[in-house]
């Protein structure tokens, strides 16, 4: 059957993975791709991001053993992530920034080994080295121009963009198209669901989709940052440019720190990021069907796990604003907005570094786990193997809300490696 005489494969969501899943369908001619996204362009958040690659640890994607994910091994899944066409530029010091330079050498001072390509390094629980950035030539490389190149003049494939999904229609337990906003309605061969971790869950509620695990099992890494006055303008042309990572008491490879050579348009402050990269704090995307909306809720920091990583966290990346290395390129760190001086947290009770923490702490953009993969049998999992909705015919999600748990990495390259698996699971069952 050719492509023009066929319904659609309705992808909802054109960011990172939206992007590689319509891309690998319109691979394939007989297949009619239809990508639709609210927004003005294409790609999410690979446009807004601090573009750093990283794989993770090993154990982080032992799904098939831990969730009952099939094929979901870390062999496979280092198969894709092998084959990633992603481009990613490996900083160096030629084009690294003093606070990078500074982290770095700090590192060094604390026997923290040097790892080359740490971005995936799966197994060290503790090393220091460059980033890796989706970027190429200076410039930021999106999932638009690693993917959608070679595909925007295929006849097969249709975008449409400023144009909001309302619910999937759904006949029995068939998704059979999708219902725009505007009241259109568009008949579908297939749906897949890529609007992300917080968006996905409410459109399955809101198309009267009710499964236990929907929206629950929400996790993200939480974070804090020192920021410090540098002494001299940076002069990076990467904002990230360096990466340690550490092992807790309780972990391995749990804490990530990383170093901004500027956090302002004049480029005149740098700053410490430190995360918690692996939490056991969960909340949910509660969706009110008053409103047919979600209200989300993070709960970070909601465990005594999560509370004692973030401790030594950042008592670690205070020592390293603290650094002899870093007071050479700055200025003493401040512990708020206000200016007020990060000197009193080496001094600070284990209290009063975890008030300060709920205070001062946000979260990684790296929502995650809220329609988790898994086995059937497994009440709390929304979708198998193969990113289909559990129970439903032509249904499938594809997004960071698939994760059935949160690596300990960025998670644009989880993302992204998951897209192509599901991407080309979906492109091989709809070959005509």
């Amino acid at each position: 059957m050719r492509a023009e005489h066929q319904l659609p494969i309705v992808v909802v969501g054109a960011g990172s993975a939206g992007v590689v899943v319509a891309s690998h369908l319109a691979q394939d001619p007989a297949i009619r791709v239809l990508l639709i996204d609210n927004g003005d362009q294409l790609g999410g958040t690979s446009l807004l991001n601090y573009m750093v690659g990283m794989w993770g640890m090993r154990e982080d994607y032992d799904w098939q053993q831990k969730f009952g994910c099939k094929g979901w091994g870390w062999e496979s899944v280092q198969r894709t992530f092998s084959l990633l066409p992603d481009v990613l530029h490996c900083v160096d010091e030629s084009d690294a920034g003093d606070v990078d330079k500074a982290l770095l050498a700090a590192a060094v001072s604390r026997k923290v080994p040097i790892v080359g390509n740490l971005y995936r390094e799966v197994l060290s629980g503790r090393g220091a080295g460059w980033t890796a950035l989706t970027m190429k030539n200076g410039k930021r490389h999106s999932v638009v121009e690693t993917y959608m190149s070679s595909c925007t003049n295929f006849a097969n494939l249709s975008i449409r963009l400023q144009t909001e999904v309302d619910s999937v229609v759904v006949n029995g337990m068939r998704a059979t198209g999708v219902q725009l906003t505007s009241g259109e309605l568009i008949e579908a061969r297939g749906v897949v669901l890529c609007a992300g971790a917080l968006a996905s869950p409410v459109l399955l509620r809101r198309s009267g989709i009710d499964k236990p695990g929907i929206g629950n099992g929400l996790k993200n890494h939480p974070s804090i940052a020192l920021s410090f006055a540098l002494r001299e303008s940076a002069q990076s042309s990467v904002c990230i440019g360096a990466n340690i990572r550490e092992s807790s008491s309780i972990g391995i490879g749990d804490i990530n720190i990383l170093s901004m050579n500027f956090v302002d348009p004049q480029q005149r402050v740098g700053a410490i990021i430190g995360g918690v990269m692996q939490v056991t704090s969960q909340g949910n995307v509660e969706y009110d069907p008053n409103t047919r909306s979600g209200k989300v809720f993070f709960n970070t920091l909601s465990t005594e796990h999560d509370v004692l990583v973030m401790r030594e966290t950042i008592r670690q990346v205070h020592a390293y604003a603290e650094s002899p290395q870093m007071q050479a390129i700055a200025s003493n760190a401040c512990s708020d907005d206000q200016g007020t001086a990060a000197e009193w947290l080496g001094d600070a009770s284990d209290e009063q570094i975890d008030v300060w923490s709920r205070e001062q702490s946000g979260v990684y953009s790296h929502p995650a786990c809220t329609c988790a993969m898994g086995s059937p049998e497994n009440e709390s999992a929304v979708v198998n193997e193969f990113g289909q909705v559990i129970g439903f015919e032509n249904l499938w999600v594809c997004d960071a809300s698939v994760l059935p748990d949160l690596p300990r990495a960025n998670t644009h390259l989880p993302v992204v490696m998951v897209a192509n698996r599901i991407g080309a699971m979906l492109r091989e069952k709809f070959r005509c």
